[in-house]
């Protein structure tokens, strides 16, 4: 019988101009030459891929997605759509470099498929774009949101980046302010993380990034990064964005439903270099991180997985409350009590009593969620679900 459940595809694409020193994905700089094999090698992993399900989104990931040009997208989403038996498709992402070095064809992207686009803005203030050694311009960046909107895109989100050392709260409100004067559909506010250990990584830094993050990790200031995710908060609730996950906003309708999935726990499958899937209920996988690794796999026609977690009943309840509570209206009991035989208020009793008491998380009839508070410190309040 036919699964149709909710099915998602994310498409690692993890070629890169420039690696940023900061960023912790599977990236691989330069390399530009390899793009139509590795286009070819993600074609051949969907074929040797599952389809389960009813296909309803695919992100297009990096890495520098915008890298690859429209016909290799529109490849992949054809091959996509032609390998799931059912196909509902709502949205399809690119994320997108907005530099005038790799300027992609937004209307050839449109016509493949595509229909939202994130870009990697990250700020509108070329002193914060500076001492992230960034490799666009903020011109630049209104260039590209500008060019995005004239090719037809009506749902275009735009990234951006607080807690810079050197950063003012001034400082991050113009930059904020400049980028709401945009009108982006969506936007994602990310405090800057600059992992040091090697368990952190998800490859190892080049050593002037490591310098980097070294030098700039010094002169973090939790306490005013705090302050700049709260003007966050209030600035974009005035302009009429609402404020739906941990780290994202959202004019009405342009919620990203891809990224809905991962929060909801639901089945996605991962193709790439490094890419993650899940089965929805107790299996979680990944990919070879390592390029050449890769394609030699899915060239032989081998499934390129490296590892595979299974998560027993504890572990999936934690991930449920954990991730649930990354969305601003929390997790819903009977939901969960559905799911795992309990109401979540019985089963975490101990644990939740102190994040209550602490005023980290909000105990409602019919859910839990995150105070004001325990969105800056959702990492300690999750603390109360672990396994014991």
């Amino acid at each position: 019988m036919q699964n149709f459940e909710p099915h998602h595809l994310y498409v690692h694409v993890p070629f890169c101009r420039l690696v940023c020193a900061y960023c912790d994905f599977v990236t691989v700089g330069g390399r530009a030459d390899d793009l139509p094999r590795y286009t070819d090698g993600l074609l051949a992993e969907l074929a040797i891929r599952p389809a389960p399900g009813d296909l309803r989104t695919i992100y297009f990931g990096g890495g520098t997605p915008s890298l690859l040009n429209a016909d290799q997208v529109g490849r992949i989403i054809s091959a996509a759509t032609n390998r799931w038996a059912s196909v509902a498709l709502e949205e399809v992402t690119l994320e997108a470099n907005p530099s005038r070095r790799e300027v992609p064809d937004w209307r050839g992207l449109r016509a493949a498929g595509v229909t939202r686009i994130s870009l990697g803005v990250q700020s509108l203030r070329d002193d914060d774009l500076h001492a992230l050694a960034r490799g666009h311009s903020a011109e630049e960046a209104r260039g590209a949101f500008a060019a995005a909107r004239e090719a037809g895109f009506d749902d275009v989100s735009i990234d951006l980046i607080y807690g810079i050392p050197g950063q003012s709260v001034g400082d991050w409100a113009a930059g904020l302010e400049a980028a709401i004067g945009l009108r982006p559909d969506h936007v994602s506010c990310y405090a800057l993380q600059l992992a040091l250990a090697p368990d952190e990584w998800a490859a190892p830094p080049r050593p002037g990034a490591l310098r980097w993050r070294e030098r700039m990790v010094t002169r973090q200031d939790d306490g005013l990064a705090a302050e700049q995710y709260r003007l966050a908060e209030a600035l974009l609730d005035v302009a009429g964005y609402r404020h739906y996950e941990l780290s994202s906003w959202a004019l009405a309708g342009h919620e990203s439903r891809h990224n809905a999935a991962y929060w909801s726990r639901r089945a996605y499958t991962g193709i790439g270099a490094g890419a993650h899937s899940f089965d929805g209920v107790d299996e979680r996988s990944w990919n070879a991180k390592d390029l050449d690794e890769y394609l030699a796999d899915v060239e032989a026609a081998r499934r390129p997985v490296s590892g595979v977690d299974r998560l027993d009943e504890a572990a999936r309840a934690f991930e449920a409350m954990a991730l649930g509570l990354r969305r601003i209206d929390g997790v819903q009991r009977r939901r969960f009590a559905t799911e795992f035989g309990a109401d979540p208020v019985d089963r975490f009793a101990r644990g939740l009593a102190d994040v209550a008491a602490g005023q980290l998380i909000e105990i409602g009839a019919d859910r839990l969620r995150l105070t004001p508070d325990g969105r800056l410190f959702a990492s300690e309040a999750c603390l109360a679900f672990l396994p014991a």
